[in-house]
């Protein structure tokens, strides 16, 4: 199909992370999108139950920077997760479903198929607690509290922020939109500017979905507003929504599960980074994308055809 706007980039690899805040990713060349953006991505999240609150509250990677050690991959229609294991100083593997049933519901939780509420950022939504899926010794290895169940949920929280008003969009354990975007010239101008301090920084610490190439200059992707993603013979419209603002995740080197309490990564973004007029005091990379519709695939070497660019700030913040 032509390109009938302005050529953006092409579509280098997809990232799925099956639960949240846990791995760096299951990189594909294509991969499904469906309601809530690539399909089971970030079904799954790790929580403790907050007694204040009355809820199950996520637990994030900024706090636990050794889950993004864990390795995820397919095998044989489930996601495998191998990990360290410090009881027994070698690897040791976990599996989950990828579509979950009823049936794995009960077996895996002491709740059966009653839902429970959880709270991500302002968001509230309802989830299944799988509070006999993990094993003692992943909790252990991983430094996770005693009392951290896996949750589920069936139908995620709605995402109106930023959306198209004909877009009826909702997210699982998304922070809050479907997908992340970023283009490797992006990510090769921070490595370069981090320098030998920084040469820990690998892509999946940004947390994206949808990595692009061949972008104009770096960072172009801030001003993606309107596009479509195009292959072979389909055509899918997306907006861009809202620049990511960055936290301190890509300071983990996510090879060994650790901070950088230096904060490298974090300090050479605050250089030149900090672009949001909302956010003035804070760094964004990446651009958080919403799909205006399901049930299609995302492919390496789609192309990205740009219809409407706009300088984007937080209007409305989604988040907290």
């Amino acid at each position: 199909m032509d390109i009938r706007g302005r050529y953006g980039g092409t579509v280098d690899y997809l990232l799925i992370y099956p639960i949240k805040a846990v791995s760096s990713g299951l990189k594909v060349d294509e991969w499904e999108v469906d309601h809530y953006g690539l399909k089971h991505d970030r079904q799954y999240v790790i929580c403790n139950y907050d007694t204040k609150k009355e809820c199950y509250m996520p637990i994030l990677l900024k706090d636990i920077p050794k889950l993004s050690s864990v390795r995820v991959s397919l095998d044989n229609g489930k996601f495998k997760f191998e990990y360290d294991s410090t009881a027994t100083n070698s690897k040791a593997v976990f599996y989950l479903p990828m579509d979950v049933i009823d049936d794995y519901v009960e077996q895996h939780s002491s709740f059966g198929t009653k839902l429970k509420p959880i709270s991500l950022w302002l968001a509230t939504l309802q989830g299944y607690v799988l509070d006999r899926a993990l094993t003692s010794e992943f909790i252990t290895s991983m430094g996770l509290p005693s009392d951290a169940v896996l949750v589920y949920s069936p139908n995620g929280k709605a995402c109106k922020v930023g959306a198209p008003k004909n877009v009826n969009r909702n997210t699982l354990f998304h922070d809050y939109y479907p997908m992340l975007m970023t283009s490797q010239e992006s990510y090769q101008e921070v490595k370069r500017n981090a320098g030998e301090t920084g040469k820990y920084l690998q892509m999946a610490a940004f947390r994206p979905n949808l990595i692009i190439r061949d972008v104009d200059k770096p960072f172009a992707e801030d001003f993606y507003h309107k596009f479509d993603i195009v292959g072979n013979n389909s055509r899918i419209g997306f907006t861009g929504a809202l620049k990511c603002i960055r936290c301190t995740i890509p300071n983990i080197d996510i090879s060994s599960g650790t901070m950088d309490k230096k904060g490298t990564i974090s300090k050479t973004m605050s250089k030149y980074r900090r672009v949001d007029e909302a956010n003035p005091f804070k760094s964004c990379f990446g651009m958080y994308v919403i799909q205006h519709e399901k049930n299609f695939v995302i492919r390496k070497g789609d192309r990205l055809d740009i219809l409407q660019k706009k300088a984007m700030k937080m209007d409305e913040n989604p988040f907290y």
